[in-house]
C-alpha cells in the first residue's frame, strides 16, 4: 500500500500545479485570438485607399427624346396619402433615373395620351422610367395600367405597360439600355 499513496501525493500535486496553468493557459488563448484579429483587420485596413474612389464621368446620348404615358384609367391623387400642410401632392409621378421630371398641368384621363417633351439626356448605358399613380377609387374591382413610351424623333425606344391589379395602386419600372450614337461619338 506505500505506492497507493505515493500515487495519489503525485496526482494532487500535478493538480495544484496545472489549476494556475489553466488560468494562464487561457489568458495565452485569448491574446493570440485577439492579437490575430487585432493584426487581420489592421492589415487589411491598411489596403484601403485613403479617400473615397471618385465617380466616373457620365456618359449621355443626345436625342429628341419625347415620352408618352397613356394610362388605362383617369388619374387621381392617392385618397391614403398622409395629408399635411404642404402643397397637395402630385397626381402622377414620373420619374427618370431618379430624377423627378416635370409635373403636368393637365387633367388625366383614360386613354388620353400625355406627352412630355424636353426629356432631360439619357445616359449611356442602364436607364430607367418609374412611374406612379392611382386609379380612382370607383374602379376598385378593374385591372389598370399605364403604357410608357420613349421615344427619339420617330423612333420607339422603349414601349412597355405597367400594370396592377383589383384597383391597387399602379407602379413600377421599366428598364432599358441605351449605347452611344455614331454621331455622338466624334466632336467634328
Amino acid at each position: 500500500m506505500p505506492n497507493a499513496e505515493i500515487g495519489s501525493k503525485d496526482f494532487f500535486e500535478i493538480a495544484s500545479w496545472y489549476r494556475p496553468m489553466r488560468f494562464i493557459l487561457c489568458i495565452v488563448i485569448w491574446i493570440i485570438f485577439v492579437g490575430g484579429l487585432w493584426v487581420y483587420t489592421w492589415q487589411r485596413d491598411a489596403k484601403l485607399p485613403d479617400s473615397p474612389l471618385a465617380a466616373p464621368p457620365v456618359e449621355t446620348v443626345k436625342g429628341n427624346y419625347r415620352l408618352e404615358i397613356t394610362p388605362t384609367f383617369s388619374v387621381e391623387t392617392d385618397p391614403f396619402a398622409l395629408q399635411a400642410d404642404t402643397p397637395q401632392t402630385e397626381a402622377i409621378e414620373l420619374r427618370l433615373n431618379g430624377q423627378l421630371l416635370q409635373q403636368l398641368d393637365e387633367a388625366i384621363s383614360r386613354g388620353k395620351t400625355l406627352k412630355l417633351f424636353n426629356i432631360p439626356e439619357i445616359l449611356t448605358g442602364f436607364n430607367e422610367i418609374f412611374v406612379s399613380a392611382s386609379p380612382p377609387i370607383s374602379e376598385t374591382d378593374l385591372d389598370h395600367g399605364i403604357r410608357i413610351r420613349l421615344l427619339d424623333g420617330e423612333t420607339i425606344i422603349v414601349d412597355d405597360t405597367v400594370w396592377a391589379g383589383g384597383g391597387a395602386r399602379v407602379s413600377g419600372s421599366v428598364s432599358f439600355q441605351m449605347s452611344m450614337k455614331a454621331d455622338d461619338e466624334h466632336d467634328h
